[in-house]
């Protein structure tokens, strides 16, 4: 019988057994969603650019409870209060920029995240890339590493997987490789999580997940959220890194008030039908998160906020959907908590309201003591935007090869685009050419397995007695 081999033999060839297990595990893990969220969240876009002339304006369909002005701390106060009763984890605020003269989403977002922290609520951005404070591709910069080093760093800015959470609009401002440049200056070892809005699947080689503003086109809220979802998790193979998919509801749509809106609708709410069918669609997606379009934007018709009309039916049916989503069971949420009665407004005045001025985004009217900049001439009356069929483009070389994520014989493209903006069935966009594959094969994964395997043996053959080799 051969001598044992001594201990440190032993001791020595574990080491390096263990290491390589290690090494071999890591390297083979792929993203999962598991990796990507810890738990459900609800969130709603928030608009704070109201005055009290946008009630007298006759570009509203409904009005508030109780008319208001944004910069009102208590307004604040009041909206937060309501979002939590509902279930709603955190405001996603549209925002201008850093610039406070004339921009009321500045100083309203920082009394938002003050407000948000004394009562337990969170808060991020919807990075209005169209900004009127945008002039260049310079000022986009300039903001993105304000919003990073300053407004990310308060305690109530909502983070995902402890990172921030940033949603764009618009960001078809600037393609595919303007973005990767730009991130690459602003946050060049992805420490924050940015979710693009639209139908353009390329745009997740830079973004780190996708949303829908408004699904009010849709006439299959289910197969739409089923098909959007698909396509996301598809990505996160096609580009090795894990992609959000953010689903959408929103209680109806009416955006037939705001003067010379191209295309405007109605999808009414049919007594909260509507709602419900977009909260059962966007659950049975299994999104990484949910948002609502909107909390309060009155002028496109899609608030849930407390209305003359409908008192707080949307509030309600909000605490009930949010709680099945976050629980996993259907139809186990309590009854809603009561929201305290408000007072039904008097009748507004008669006398003419001064020339509103229009947002870039909505319409929104602007106070005439603080008067915004004029919007560029394109975000007023924005046209339906049709999803092409993805061209391979020049991509950084930092970046994987941008590739269909559509699967062969997927006809339907044109869906999403955002506020206002109504997207057909579009039966005319051609399909991929057929057999095309969405993988993405890692061709060095099999090349570090084998050499791993080799250095395990050798490790092996290494540890041996010396007089044995």
């Amino acid at each position: 019988m051969g001598r044992m081999m001594p201990r440190w033999v032993w001791s020595r060839s574990a080491r390096v057994l263990l290491l390589l297990i290690l090494l071999v595990a890591g390297l083979s893990r792929s993203p999962s969603p598991t990796d990507a969220q810890t738990s459900p969240l609800v969130l709603a876009f928030y608009y704070a650019w109201f005055d009290m002339t946008t009630w007298e304006s006759g570009q509203v369909a409904d009005q508030p409870l109780q008319p208001y002005a944004s910069a009102d701390p208590a307004v604040i106060e009041r909206h937060v209060a309501q979002a939590q009763r509902a279930g709603i984890d955190a405001f996603v605020q549209s925002w201008y920029g850093p610039v406070e003269t004339n921009n009321q989403t500045e100083t309203n977002f920082r009394l938002l995240l003050d407000v948000a922290a004394a009562r337990g609520f969170r808060a991020a951005v919807d990075f209005e890339v169209y900004s009127p404070f945008f002039a260049s591709e310079e000022d986009v910069i300039a903001a993105l590493r304000y919003l990073l080093t300053v407004h990310a760093r308060h305690p109530a800015y909502l983070r995902l997987d402890g990172k921030p959470v940033i949603f764009f609009w618009k960001q078809q401002r600037f393609s595919v490789n303007r973005w990767a440049a730009i991130r690459a200056q602003v946050d060049p070892r992805r420490e924050s999580i940015w979710i693009a809005e639209g139908a353009a699947l390329e745009d997740l080689a830079v973004f780190d997940g996708l949303h829908l503003y408004n699904i009010a086109w849709s006439r299959d809220f289910a197969a739409t959220a089923s098909r959007w979802s698909a396509r996301v998790r598809r990505a996160i193979e096609a580009y090795g890194a894990y992609k959000y998919w953010v689903a959408t509801v929103m209680p109806g749509w009416d955006d037939t008030r705001i003067p010379d809106r191209a295309d405007s609708y109605v999808r009414e709410r049919r007594g909260g039908a509507f709602y419900r069918e977009t909260w059962q669609a966007a659950i049975a997606s299994a999104p990484d998160m949910i948002v609502i379009t909107s909390f309060n934007e009155w002028l496109e018709g899609s608030m849930i906020e407390p209305s003359v009309t409908y008192g707080d039916l949307y509030l309600e049916l909000t605490a009930l959907y949010a709680a099945e989503y976050k629980t996993g069971v259907y139809g186990s949420a309590p009854p809603p908590e009561a929201v305290p009665p408000s007072p039904v407004p008097t009748a507004p005045p008669t006398r003419a309201p001064a020339a509103p001025v229009l947002s870039a985004q909505s319409g929104v009217v602007a106070s005439p003591t603080v008067p915004r900049p004029p919007a560029p001439t394109a975000t007023l009356a924005p046209t339906a935007t049709a999803t092409p069929t993805p061209v391979p483009s020049p991509i950084p070389t930092l970046l994987p090869t941008a590739i269909s994520l559509r699967p062969p014989g997927d006809a339907e493209g044109g869906e999403a685009a955002g506020r206002g903006e109504q997207e057909r069935m579009a039966s005319s966009l051609s399909s991929p050419p057929a057999g095309r594959s969405v993988e993405v094969r890692f061709v060095l994964t099999g090349a570090f397995s084998a050499a791993l395997l080799l250095l395990t043996l050798w490790a092996f053959w290494w540890g041996r007695e010396p007089g044995s080799r």
